[in-house]
């Protein structure tokens, strides 16, 4: 219940930020302005706050929601938009804008969300490491002396 708490209030906080920017400074509709609030709160719900925040932290899964949202509304009003207004000035304005509200939400969920339902959070880092040797290459004199002892 509480997620779906947390997510209503996402849903509800993208929209108000969305209307702002979209529909009062740059005139769009608002059935575009609804459409890509919930194209953004489903894709940066799963994405930034299921998937990278739980495994990261606050920072990374905000710099990569506000990454997703730039991509999507460029590409929502870049192409289903007939518009004429400055489509990359519109959507670098709302992704700041979702982007610092996604650092305060993403606290809310640490604080409040995850640790009620008992989900366990992982802090460790993502810190992958390769193996290595001292022998590169083969000792080529070993291989001739095993080989003319048989």
């Amino acid at each position: 219940m509480n997620t779906f708490k947390a997510f209503l209030l996402k849903a509800m906080a993208i929209f108000v930020v969305t209307l702002l920017i979209l529909g009062f400074v740059f005139n769009y509709s608002l059935s575009n302005v609804l459409a890509i609030s919930i194209i953004l709160t489903f894709a940066s719900y799963v994405l930034g706050d299921l998937l990278l925040l739980t495994r990261t932290s606050n920072i990374i899964a905000t710099v990569s929601d506000f990454a997703l949202v730039m991509l999507i509304t460029w590409f929502y009003l870049a192409n289903l938009t007939l518009y004429a207004t400055s489509v990359f000035a519109a959507s670098i304005l709302l992704s700041i804008g979702i982007a610092v509200f996604e650092s305060f939400f993403h606290r809310y969920l640490k604080r409040q969300i995850y640790i009620n339902d008992n989900k366990k959070i992982i802090n460790a880092p993502l810190r992958y490491q390769t193996e290595a040797s001292d022998e590169i290459t083969p000792n080529k004199s070993r291989i001739q002396r095993k080989s003319s002892k048989k």
